[in-house]
């Protein structure tokens, strides 16, 4: 099979005609990259003759990009840009304290961020870092350390426990509140407009429990991101059914105020799991049971 790579072009001429392209000196790019002049005129010339065209016009001690120079030169900056940005990235998974924490954006917005200040003092040799997805399960080849999620693992080789359970609240901003009608809790809400994620447990389930004549609970405004529709109801636009893990930071401010006294339990609780092996390390384990104790009803 023939390899996609084989008419690239080694690796070390282009970091050297990059280098003279970008200086326009054969000897400021030997400077930066601390080799001889020779050296870089030689990666240059293995790289034109790689090519089959000039790269470089020599006018008198000068240097000037040809055409199929100043095309490659850019080619040239944003690829290797790229390997370096990424080669950047892998030092967060040799440094002995990071921890890469795995969580749905909303929670890390709701519950995480708001006790990372605590987290940071209780734990200084821990240097987290934050990968937010609605994904709920990564392969063990994974470079994730520890995920929070609503679905609890069953893989052999994994460690999961229930980190806490959840309930729903009528929530709005706290002028939306006030104007409600002041009805009995299971009339308050029937003219309300009410807004809508896609979780199973929805407006249907809380109007049942509290025994409401509320027929229609269809309407209103729809979002598949639980935390952009807690964001919506803080801005006035109607009452969501939200989660009062993933809406804690906005009631604790005043953002958003319960707009009515009954919960609906969930049947959906947030459950933290890992593969065994991330347990090797200590940075991990210590976040693992820091994240433990901030939910001892988990």
């Amino acid at each position: 099979m023939n390899s996609p790579y084989r008419t690239l072009p080694p690796l070390t001429a282009l970091v050297g005609f990059e280098a003279a392209a970008r200086h326009g000196s054969f000897s400021r790019a030997a400077e930066e990259l601390n080799v001889t002049q020779s050296a870089i005129s030689h990666q240059v010339r293995a790289l034109e003759d790689h090519l089959g065209q000039p790269l470089f016009r020599r006018v008198g001690r000068r240097i000037e990009l040809t055409d199929a120079g100043f095309d490659l030169q850019q080619t040239a900056h944003d690829a290797l840009e790229t390997v370096r940005h990424g080669v950047r990235r892998l030092n967060a998974y040799t440094k002995p304290g990071s921890v890469i924490l795995m969580m749905p954006p909303a929670l890390a917005q709701g519950w995480f961020l708001p006790r990372l200040a605590q987290l940071r003092a209780d734990l200084p040799q821990v240097e987290p870092w934050l990968h937010t997805t609605d994904e709920t399960w990564i392969p063990e080849e994974a470079e994730i350390d520890i995920v929070i999620s609503r679905d609890p693992w069953q893989d052999e080789g994994t460690i999961t426990r229930t980190l806490m359970p959840d309930r729903l609240w009528p929530l709005a901003a706290p002028e939306v509140a006030a104007a409600l009608p002041d009805f009995p809790e299971n009339e308050r809400l029937d003219g309300a407009t009410l807004l809508h994620d896609e979780g199973l447990d929805d407006w249907q389930k809380w109007f049942a429990a509290v025994n409401s004549a509320r027929h229609e609970v269809s309407s209103g405004l729809n979002f598949s991101d639980p935390g952009m529709m807690l964001q919506a109801a803080t801005l006035g636009h109607g009452v969501c059914l939200g989660s009062e893990v993933l809406a804690g930071a906005l009631l604790e401010r005043g953002d958003l105020v319960r707009a009515a006294a009954t919960p609906l339990v969930s049947s959906s609780a947030f459950h933290m799991s890992a593969w065994k092996r991330t347990f090797s390390r200590l940075a991990v384990r210590q976040t693992w049971q820091w994240l433990c104790d901030q939910c001892p009803q988990g």
